[in-house]
C-alpha cells in the first residue's frame, strides 16, 4: 500500500470550520459554470483528483465529511448544514 501523501491524523484534525471555508470557496466558483451538470461533474473530478493527489480515496474524504456533519448536528451547531443550505440555494436554483 502507498503511504498517503495527507497523513489521515492531519485529516481528521481539520475543523467543520475550515472546510467549511473550502466548500464555500468551491461553490463561489461552481456558479460561474453554467450548466449544473458541468458544475456536478468538474466538482467530481476535482475531488477525484485532489484525493489521488493527496494519497487517499473519495470516498474516503465523503465519509470523514459525513462524520464532521453528524458532529455538528450533534453539538448544534450549523456550519455544515450553512454549506448545505447555500449549495441549494445557489447551485441547486438553477434546476427549478
Amino acid at each position: 500500500m502507498i503511504e498517503p501523501r495527507l497523513r489521515n491524523h492531519v485529516l481528521h484534525s481539520r475543523s467543520a470550520h475550515a472546510t467549511s471555508q473550502g466548500a464555500f470557496a468551491a461553490l463561489n466558483v461552481l456558479q460561474s459554470i453554467e450548466h449544473p451538470a458541468d458544475q456536478a461533474l468538474g466538482l467530481a473530478c476535482a475531488l477525484k483528483y485532489v484525493a489521488k493527489a493527496c494519497g487517499h480515496h473519495p470516498t474516503e474524504l465523503l465519509a470523514l465529511v459525513d462524520r464532521m456533519e453528524a458532529d455538528c448536528r450533534f453539538r448544534e451547531v450549523n456550519t455544515l448544514s450553512a454549506v448545505a443550505k447555500y449549495a441549494d440555494e445557489e447551485i441547486g436554483k438553477k434546476l427549478r
